[in-house]
């Protein structure tokens, strides 16, 4: 027995990677074959092997007011910031 196919419709997009903060910025950066991977500056990880890594271009904190961060982790706060992108895309 198959599924019967359903239908997507994509409205609105939303990013947050390590080539831009933004669905702009990330389409911008991939059309002129920007690479997000970069040199690790951030403290936070001296303590792992690499030293070269694909970090997130956007800082959570200068988005997101500290009431809402510091409810969410890391992940749910760039979550947040790409679904906000894509709710205002899909007008």
């Amino acid at each position: 027995m198959t599924t019967p196919l359903r239908r997507v419709f994509v409205t609105g997009l939303g990013a947050t990677t390590p080539v831009g903060g933004d669905v702009a910025s990330t389409w911008d950066g991939m059309l002129a074959g920007r690479s997000g991977v970069r040199a690790i500056e951030d403290e936070r990880f001296e303590l792992l092997p690499v030293r070269f890594a694909g970090q997130v271009a956007v800082d959570p904190s200068a988005v997101l007011d500290r009431v809402e961060a510091r409810k969410l982790d890391r992940n749910q706060q760039l979550a947040l910031i790409a679904s906000r992108e894509a709710w205002a895309d899909a007008g």
